[in-house]
């Protein structure tokens, strides 16, 4: 008998993590979240879009980095006992732990401050404004904050894993989405922020694309998941609808035109669910077009853009698995190079198994994510005067372990059932072993900072409510139940012997 068991399993792990990170991780320790907190309180307020700063001209290190500062800079009036800076002091140098937010004035007085990202899409933090006005200090209002966002985001993955779960595979189907939440995609779901609503859109929306190849005619249920998951991506960040429009054209790709066009367009419920996706990318636009920043396109120095983003994207390459903090936090490089050799892995099993096209297309997709991030900083990131990090384009890079996990999954009688179950257990296990790595680094760096002792929970300068004992023991099940998930799921496939290809099915 089969179940959704593997699968509520790893969503219980991933809703575990998520709550770790919360509530542990030191406040506004995350990239520019004592801006999104001010944006989100800003929103709590009544105002999508605050005033204009004049003096925002004054941040940023350069000229150029001032320039796009000003553009997104608005006032925010802060009430009593919401201002985030006292609780900044651990945000420099990676040596220093979180010692000083112990002293920090949690009821500051009410004042007028400035954000930098107050032109940015609201949608991501209207849960955040609604929780945090429930918190009794700055802290609980920002992991109110944080757990909202966390919601919403374990509401998308949910839907990521629904739509690509296959019941009598259940561990197979799942290989893809394993690897595309990486370390990072949990931290920055937890974060406040806009990018964990960007990511785990992407992995829920390109998920239900690739269920929706599968079916003859796509169910009521997934149109719906589609729907939603292509909406939060395209109202998330300004560049949403950039990845929604590429995943879509993989999609379409790997689908066949024609089917893909056909299936989206054919019934009236097809034709709503395209269209809601349609609307959203054009509110993004007439936002963007009212409100967000710009910068000169100059292709006149290409070619050196391109030679910086090859540079940025080599140092920022690790930051999709998982650099946290203010890009200081690192996981030991041991960690990041498995990960990739899992993905790679993935995608070398799925060339092999693949169709001609397939492959082709596989090929395409990793080319994209190698060198797509250099483009994008060249053109994108670049003008603003500042770096590239993991984060900016994961929201594409997902694409590659969904695809590939795909692939093996249309192709599974291709392949000897021991090989598969075997990579699927592999991956499962040091999945979970880098998850929970990842929380650990992360909560050193904060307890006793990194050059501490690296057991640190009976000699912490700072610990999150409860202490670290407590979220130790959380991430520790689950780590237990992304075992478990594989467990079963290999147990499941055990039941379902894979048919052994003879010589000569192997794609042309």
């Amino acid at each position: 008998m089969f179940s959704l068991r593997s699968a509520w399993l790893l969503l219980v792990a991933w809703a575990l993590l998520l709550a770790v990170w919360v509530i542990s991780n030191a406040p506004f320790a995350a990239p520019d979240e004592v801006e999104h907190f001010i944006r989100a309180v800003g929103v709590s307020e009544g105002h999508l879009i605050g005033q204009k700063d004049p003096g925002a001209l004054t941040g940023g290190a350069t000229p150029r980095q001032r320039a796009w500062t000003a553009q997104a800079a608005r006032l925010v009036s802060l009430p009593g006992g919401l201002n985030p800076e006292a609780f900044t002091c651990e945000l420099g140098p990676e040596e220093l732990d979180a010692a000083c937010q112990n002293a920090a004035d949690r009821e500051p007085p009410a004042t007028t401050i400035v954000t930098a990202v107050g032109n940015y899409q609201p949608l991501p933090y209207v849960l955040p404004a609604v929780a945090l006005s429930m918190g009794h200090s700055v802290t609980s209002a920002l992991r109110l904050a944080r757990a909202a966002q966390a919601l919403l985001a374990l509401g998308l993955l949910v839907i990521a894993v629904l739509a690509i779960y296959d019941r009598r595979h259940p561990l197979l189907s799942l290989l893809g989405v394993m690897l595309a939440v990486t370390p990072m995609v949990i931290f920055c779901a937890a974060s406040l922020n806009g990018s964990g609503v960007e990511i785990t859109a992407a992995v829920a929306f390109f998920a239900c694309l690739l269920r929706a190849a599968r079916e003859s005619a796509i169910p009521a249920s997934v149109l719906a998941m589609t729907a939603l998951s292509g909406i939060a991506l395209a109202l998330s960040r300004s560049s949403g609808p950039a990845w929604l429009l590429l995943l879509a054209l993989i999609a379409c790709v790997w689908s066949k035109p024609r089917a893909f066009a056909h299936k989206w367009t054919a019934r009236w419920s097809d034709r709503t669910a395209t269209g809601a996706i349609a609307v959203a990318l054009v509110l993004n636009r007439l936002w963007e077009a009212a409100y967000g920043s710009r910068t000169p396109l100059d292709i006149s120095q290409l070619h050196a853009g391109l030679v910086a983003g090859a540079h940025a994207w080599w140092k920022a390459m690790p930051n999709v698995v998982g650099t946290f903090g203010y890009v200081d936090v690192k996981l030991p490089l041991a960690a990041t190079l498995t990960w990739f050799a899992l993905v790679l892995a993935l995608c070398a099993v799925a060339m092999w198994v693949s169709r001609r096209a397939e492959r082709v297309l596989l090929g395409c997709v990793l080319a994209l994510a190698l060198g797509g991030p250099a483009l994008f900083y060249a053109i994108v990131i670049r003008p603003t005067g500042f770096g590239l990090q993991g984060r900016h384009v994961l929201g594409i890079l997902v694409a590659v372990p969904l695809l590939a996990g795909e692939a093996l999954h249309r192709h599974r009688d291709r392949v000897r059932a021991p090989l598969t179950r075997r990579l699927s257990a592999c991956v499962a296990v040091l999945v979970a072993l880098i998850q929970a790595l990842a929380w650990y680094v992360n909560a050193k760096r904060y307890a006793v900072g990194a050059k501490g002792p690296a057991w640190f929970l009976d000699r912490a300068a700072w610990s999150p409510p409860l202490g670290w004992w407590p979220w130790l023991a959380v991430t520790i099940v689950a780590t237990l139940c992304v075992l478990a998930s594989a467990r079963d799921g290999r147990r499941t496939e055990s039941g379902t012997p894979l048919r052994t290809p003879s010589t000569g099915t192997r794609a042309a």
